[in-house]
């Protein structure tokens, strides 16, 4: 067998995610980002809510199934066409809320999850750039009282770019890196041609500066022992993937708490 390996470098797909709360600008933001970085997109539009000057598909949300297969369909005859370079899905957190079945039980969510996995896979597969705007519940949330669904952590865990979009007191519009990978140094990769400030995106680490911030809370100690004792307790409820386990306690063993400053 001759292994084939990845061609690296500015033809790389981008995977980008852009958050925020209701009338953030994110579609708006979505629609500038395409045009400064000269993408050709069309629009799932979940919501209603995309009111920029893209193309956006009239597909059938009426319930569960009929979501899953126009999306489907959708997808499939993009990834045929040159026309479009990029697939942008308005709306995740409604899209999620779509997909739960009418079966019994936890079993509509469990439909809700295979069903969304097939369209990720869609879309990974589709060979187009994609762009997935979602609520602010899309950021990765760890703590004792809520977690993110597994869903959101995939989506959080492709995209090489995330931005949050924000509306200040003045009513201005503005955005926020929070994740960028990407940089090649051209002037068209990314808002205003300006390479953004490394960002600490390392899953493991910010469950640990979680962690932190949650002992400091609760007015106990830092230290390496109390840390493990708090991740165990988290992977065991579901918190934290079991499958983190051994990087996680490896990491507190060997930079906990020391290597969190400023990581608050």
């Amino acid at each position: 067998m001759v292994l084939q390996f990845k061609k690296r470098g500015n033809n790389d797909l981008k995977k980008v995610m852009v958050y925020g709360k209701d009338g953030s600008g994110k579609s708006t933001f979505a629609e500038t980002y395409c045009n400064e970085n000269n993408l050709h997109p069309v629009v799932i539009d979940i919501d209603d809510t995309n009111y920029t000057n893209l193309p956006i598909l009239d597909l059938n949300l009426k319930n569960d199934l009929a979501t899953f297969k126009s999306i489907n369909t959708a997808v499939s005859e993009i990834s045929k066409t040159s026309e479009f370079d990029t697939i942008i899905v308005d709306g995740v957190t409604s899209l999620l809320e779509l997909l739960v079945s009418n079966a019994k039980g936890l079993a509509k969510y469990s439909d809700r999850a295979v069903r969304f996995q097939k369209i990720l896979q869609g879309l990974l597969s589709s060979g187009k750039h994609l762009i997935f705007i979602g609520q602010a519940d899309m950021e990765v949330i760890y703590n004792e009282e809520v977690q993110s669904s597994k869903m959101v952590i995939k989506v959080n865990s492709i995209v090489n770019e995330k931005y949050l979009c924000e509306k200040n007191e003045k009513g201005e519009y503005t955005h926020k890196v929070v994740k960028f990978r990407t940089y090649t140094g051209s002037d068209n990769t990314t808002i205003g041609g300006v390479k953004p400030e490394p960002v600490d995106d390392d899953p493991i680490r910010n469950i640990c500066i979680a962690i932190k911030n949650y002992l400091e809370e609760q007015g106990k100690l830092v230290t390496k022992s109390t840390m493990k004792s708090v991740a165990i307790k988290r992977i065991k409820a579901g918190i934290i993937d079991e499958s983190m386990r051994p990087a996680l306690i490896k990491y507190i063993q060997d930079k906990c708490p020391e290597d969190l400053k400023g990581g608050e």
